[in-house]
């Protein structure tokens, strides 16, 4: 009893309580009873009377009810079921001196927490309070931790929105200086200027353009409808080796190509997105290889499918899984957002490629990509090494 007793002081000490009850003798006991527990007591004897004190005193405090089932014309029933129409979370306790089975469904029907019987019994009661009383805190806590989860989401659409911002931001400040840079390069290149600075001003512009064409693709693949066609895969990777060839060369590294069969036909691709997987994996390779050490690419023919493939020699990734979540990076040092593979990984799931990861310390690290749904492709049994 005396544990009752300190745990509800405890969980009753800022909490309200309204006692509704048309016999005075009762309000009055539980007045005296239940004075030294609750933060403040008020009562009622009429449910008019009762809802009027709640509308009133509800909005700054928790309030606890206490009703009688027989309450003359509106009983304590109507009481609460009148309350819990506007506010299913507010607790409350009936007192009656009947035991019949149709007042307690009722009630249970009503959603009225615990049942005590007249003659009330303190320790019933007690036992009653405690029960509600933590219910009550335990939903404060929910609400709680709800409003924390809706602030969170709040602050997260914000900063996703921000970042949008940004990212659209970002990608028009650099188009037009990009666009300059790699315009002069092409004029220095027909006026036949060849330095190594020149080289270097090339590789640089075009891994920023690499950079670029990814937050491209971040900022408007969820609402593009890439345009598709037959692509030549020999023709198009011909063309992206001739793209990284300079990158490469500044490294250190150069890239060789071999092709399994000529003139392989990819069907209804798109070409920004197959950019995407080639681009992003050469610019890996060549950020991870070894210097000076070769870079292969080879594009034939597996099982009747399709397939690309990315060699180099450098160190082992350790975690397959991890490398192509977005902002993972195994070699900090290295610099990167982390965006290249994800966005690899991402295109191939909604292209159904399969990607092949092999690492090991002795043959390197090789990506390769087979196209599953490309099967019917016009072949021609030329072989071509580059």
């Amino acid at each position: 009893m005396n544990k009752d007793i300190v745990l509800l002081k405890e969980l009753a000490n800022e909490k309200k309580l309204l006692i509704v009850e048309d016999d005075r003798e009762v309000i009055n006991s539980l007045e005296r009873l239940l004075g030294n527990f609750f933060k403040k007591i008020f009562t009622a004897t009429n449910a008019l009377d009762a809802i009027e004190i709640y509308e009133r005193e509800k909005v700054d405090s928790d309030i606890l009810i206490i009703t009688d089932i027989n309450l003359g014309r509106k009983s304590g029933l109507d009481l609460t079921c009148h309350i819990k129409r506007n506010n299913s979370q507010q607790r409350v306790i009936a007192i009656s001196g009947t035991e019949e089975r149709s007042v307690f469904i009722d009630s249970i029907q009503c959603g009225i927490d615990r049942f005590v019987l007249k003659p009330i019994d303190n320790d019933t009661l007690f036992e009653a309070l405690i029960f509600v009383l933590r219910r009550m805190e335990y939903d404060r806590e929910l609400e709680k931790n709800r409003k924390l989860l809706e602030e969170s989401k709040e602050y997260a659409i914000r900063l996703l929105e921000e970042q949008e911002i940004f990212l659209k931001n970002a990608i028009h400040e650099i188009y037009t200086p990009l666009t300059v840079i790699i315009t002069n390069i092409d004029l220095l290149r027909m006026n036949a200027i060849e330095n190594e600075s020149l080289d270097a001003i090339e590789a640089g512009s075009r891994m920023i353009q690499n950079s670029y064409e990814d937050m491209t693709y971040l900022m408007k693949h969820e609402h593009m409808v890439y345009e598709k066609r037959d692509i030549d895969l020999v023709k198009f990777m011909t063309q992206r080796k001739k793209y990284f060839n300079c990158i490469a060369e500044v490294n250190g590294l150069t890239l060789s190509m071999r092709i399994g069969r000529s003139n392989i036909i990819l069907p209804k691709f798109s070409e920004f997105k197959l950019a995407r997987l080639i681009d992003n994996t050469l610019s890996n390779a060549i950020k991870y290889s070894y210097r000076p050490s070769e870079i292969s690419i080879t594009v034939g023919m597996d099982d009747a499918k399709m397939f690309f493939e990315i060699r180099n020699h450098g160190p082992v990734i350790e975690d397959k899984e991890k490398i192509f979540q977005r902002f993972y990076r195994e070699l900090h040092y290295k610099g990167g957002y982390g965006l290249g593979l994800s966005i690899v990984a991402k295109i191939c799931e909604e292209e159904d490629i399969e990607i092949q990861l092999s690492s090991t310390k002795q043959r390197g690290t090789s990506f390769r990509y087979l196209f599953k749904n490309n099967i019917n492709s016009q072949l021609f049994n030329k072989n071509n090494i580059n």
